[in-house]
Order: C-alpha cells, then sequence, then structure tokens
C-alpha cells in the first residue's frame, strides 16, 4: 500500500532559491509597510500547538482519498510564535520582577502579549509589571473609530478575550472583567461592540445585571442560538451558557457554534466603513489538553477549524482584511505516538455520540458505570480491561476524566508530557494586506506590537 502523502504547498525549486536570496535581502532591510488593512481578524487557538494540529488533520482525512487532505491553513503558514513569559517572577506591585527568559506562560500573560505588544506577569490581563495599565490594540481600534468584537467558546470574561478588553491584576477577577466590558466607555457608550460567548453568570448577578444594562444601552441579546441568527444590529450581547459552552461534539440545537458566532459577528462588525478589529477564540482546545483528552481535542479543533473558514471566506471577498492565526501557547505536550509505537490512529475517535468530557459530567450526576456510558457513546467494543479501568474509577470529576482519557490515549496512541502549559513554540498563520510583516520565529509581544503597526499606524 503506498504510503498517503499531504497536498504539497511548496514552491517550484526554481523559485524556492529566488525566494532565498530574496529572503536573505528582506531579512537585513524590513519591507516598506503595505497598505494598512481596514480589519483586522485576530484569531486564537488556546492550547494548540503542532501536535493539536496534525491530529485534526489526520483524523479528517479522507482515507479514499491518495493524499491527506489539507487544512485551510496549512497554505497559509508564516512561522511560528515563542510564547515564553520572561516577567514571573514578581511578588507584589512595588517588588522587582525577576526575568526569567524560558519562563512558561498563560493565556492571561500571553494574551496581553497580544493585545498590548508588551509583556507582563503571569495572571495579568493588560496591567504592567508596575500596575499600571495598558491600552490595547481593540481599545485603540475603537478610538480610531472602528468596531470592536469578541468571540469565544469559553466564558467571554476569560483571560483570552479579557486581555483586549478589560485590566486586572488577576485574570480570576471575572465579575470586575465583565464590569469593565460594560462600565470602560468611548463617547458614552462601551468599547466592545460585539461579545459573543459564554458566561452569563459573570454578566448577570445578585449585585448587577448587566445584561439589562447592555439592553438598556441598545444592545440586541441573544440566550440561544435561534436568538443568536436572527441578531441584525451593530451591538451584539451573546451569552450561550453560565460559563464555558458545552464542547463542540456536546451542544444540541440551542447553542451555537464557533462558525456561527463568527458569522454573525462578522456580519454585524462589517457594516463599519471604518472597519473592525475582531478577536476569535476557540477555547477549550486547551481545556481538552489540560485533561489530557485526544477526543475532546479533536471536537474543539473541529470547532475552531470550520470558524477559521468562516473567517477566510470573509477575507476573500474583503480583500482589506488582515488574517492571523496562532495559539496563546501549547498545552499538555501532546504528542502523535507513544510507549515505543510509530503509529498515530484516529480512528477510535470517529462515531463518537459524546466528548469526555460529557460522559464524565454524565457518571457525576447519575448511577450508571463508567464503562457503561463509554460503551454507549464510542463506535467500538471496549475490552475486558478497558471496562474494568473504567469501573475501578471512582464517581469523581478528576478519576473519571483520566479513566476515558486512558483509554482513548492507549488506542490512538496519543502521549502527553504534562497536564498543563508547555513551552514550545506554536504555529503561525497569516494572509491579507500587511501579512508579509509576520514571519520566522516572533516572539508574542512582538507580534502584537507588529499586528498593532500594521493596523493602527501613526
Amino acid at each position: 500500500m503506498t504510503r498517503k502523502r499531504i497536498k504539497n504547498f511548496s514552491l517550484p525549486a526554481s523559485l524556492f532559491v529566488l525566494g532565498v536570496l530574496l529572503f536573505s535581502n528582506f531579512t537585513n532591510a524590513q519591507a516598506a509597510p503595505s497598505e494598512a488593512p481596514r480589519n483586522v481578524i485576530f484569531m486564537v487557538g488556546d492550547g494548540m500547538g503542532f501536535g493539536q494540529v496534525k491530529a485534526y488533520r489526520m483524523y479528517a482525512d479522507d482515507p479514499a482519498t491518495d493524499i491527506i487532505e489539507p487544512l485551510p491553513v496549512d497554505g497559509l503558514m508564516v512561522g511560528t510564535v515563542a510564547t515564553d513569559s520572561i516577567r514571573i517572577n514578581c511578588k507584589g506591585l512595588e517588588a522587582k520582577c525577576t526575568r526569567d527568559p524560558y519562563g512558561v506562560t498563560d493565556s492571561a500573560s500571553s494574551a496581553t502579549a497580544y493585545a498590548t505588544g508588551a509583556d507582563t506577569v503571569v495572571g495579568r490581563l493588560s496591567i504592567s509589571t508596575s500596575g499600571e495599565i495598558m491600552p490595547t490594540i481593540l481599545e485603540q481600534a475603537a478610538r480610531r473609530g472602528k468596531s470592536t468584537g469578541l468571540v469565544a467558546t469559553s466564558q467571554i470574561t476569560h483571560a483570552t478575550p479579557a486581555a483586549f478588553g478589560a485590566h486586572v491584576i488577576s485574570r480570576n477577577q471575572q465579575n470586575d472583567i465583565a464590569d469593565q466590558y460594560f462600565d470602560r466607555k468611548l463617547d458614552g457608550k462601551p468599547v466592545i461592540d460585539v461579545m459573543l460567548g459564554g458566561g452569563l453568570q459573570y454578566m448577570q448577578r445578585e449585585d448587577r445585571d448587566l445584561v439589562s444594562e447592555f439592553r438598556s444601552a441598545g444592545y440586541e441579546v441573544a440566550l440561544d442560538s435561534s436568538e443568536l441568527l436572527a441578531m441584525k444590529g451593530d451591538k451584539l450581547l451573546g451569552l450561550f451558557s453560565p460559563k464555558g459552552m458545552p464542547r463542540a461534539w456536546d451542544r444540541d440545537d440551542k447553542v451555537p457554534d464557533l462558525a456561527d458566532m463568527s458569522r454573525v459577528a462578522l456580519d454585524s462588525l462589517g457594516r463599519n466603513p471604518k472597519g473592525f478589529f475582531l478577536l476569535v477564540e476557540g477555547s477549550q482546545i486547551d481545556w481538552a489538553a489540560h485533561n489530557g483528552s485526544v477526543a475532546g481535542v479533536v471536537s474543539e479543533m473541529e470547532d475552531f477549524i470550520a470558524a477559521i473558514r468562516v473567517v477566510l471566506d470573509f477575507a476573500r471577498k474583503n480583500d482589506d482584511t488582515l488574517v492571523i492565526i496562532t495559539a496563546d501557547h501549547e498545552t499538555g505536550g501532546m504528542s502523535l505516538g507513544r510507549d515505543g509505537t510509530y503509529a498515530w490512529n484516529p480512528r477510535p475517535l470517529h462515531g463518537m455520540k459524546a466528548t469526555p468530557r460529557a460522559m464524565t459530567l454524565r457518571y457525576l450526576a447519575g448511577e450508571e458505570s463508567l464503562a457503561d456510558i463509554v460503551a454507549e457513546n464510542v463506535a467500538f467494543k471496549l475490552t475486558v480491561s478497558e471496562i474494568e479501568l473504567l469501573n475501578a474509577a471512582a464517581r469523581e470529576e478528576d478519576p473519571a476524566d483520566e479513566a476515558i482519557a486512558a483509554v482513548f490515549n492507549q488506542r490512538t496512541h496519543t502521549g502527553w508530557t504534562s497536564d498543563g502549559h508547555t513551552g514550545v513554540d506554536v504555529p503561525l498563520y497569516a494572509t491579507g494586506p500587511g501579512s508579509a510583516r509576520f514571519h520566522g520565529v516572533m516572539q508574542n509581544e512582538d507580534l502584537g506590537r507588529v499586528m498593532w503597526e500594521v493596523f493602527l499606524p501613526e
């Protein structure tokens, strides 16, 4: 049997040689800036490293063809991002921070680097090491008369979206973040025009009903998929779960996917003749990887890739749009191949009726055995040893998560080095006006700085 090959995006040999010669000149003298894009769409696959990308590419492959079908981002790769946190050892606002060039970041400090072009302490959101507010690219875009939006499958008050629209010492201050989304105003109006994702419990609380306040301020509010798809205005608030949204494979018809939220956001923001800035985050790639759940990763990668298709379709129709796609960090140290096995097998992931997260929640809520729940939701027959492993798990969240993950990791030959973040570089994709400025290995704050320079030149 002939080995399948991924479709080749490389240049012919003669063009490659010419490209090398031209690139040597390019790196020694910065190219003249191209016309500034009217719109920027910044997409973050939270926790998405090269392992997560390839796992989905292999899962999505059509076995009936002779090639491994490429993902829509494969032809857009321009480099990688180093996500190192370099100021992680600060013990208070008055303390001097120790520089550690090899620190591993969290979403808050990495998203802050993208949003502001400057690094900060792990856990802080667009607040400097000395406690000062750092303006974000979203806020500056609003000052230029552009529209702004945040779309995420986490709660919209979570670290990555919040870094673009709020300023707090701790990412855990989610009520404060929600308050700032309404209270931080420009010309008497909230700075962020479109907010779609989870997080209803932070916006509608005993001490404050921000949903009503946004509605009174002229925002359309949607609480389910049908209401989202009916939105027509330029001020939108959509909240589709109390905290993070269900995993993509677990959503019912009432919960929209990331592609639908992105499409509605683009329809709204795209009406502004001055342009817009939009952040779109596939948030739960990271959450699944924290659990060592290959099935969860593939579920969320599928959701993210579908949103990328929507965004790229918009960019093709609006050639003044810069699209940048990357990650805040890699999570889990995901490897395709483990225990000396020179293979990775996506087949056990096909035909699943629910993600391991949903299986665990069902196990915690009832009296069924974990093996029976898993057997009902997969397309393969559990072995005796797998049944014993699953039924030995205590009726608690972590043991159940770990038992289910072990079944899929063994069957797919997926390995994990950590249940946290890692320091490896993450992929960088870009297309549209200004995309030539993004190339090679970029530090995350440098990417943020260049994005600001390209989009909002002085």
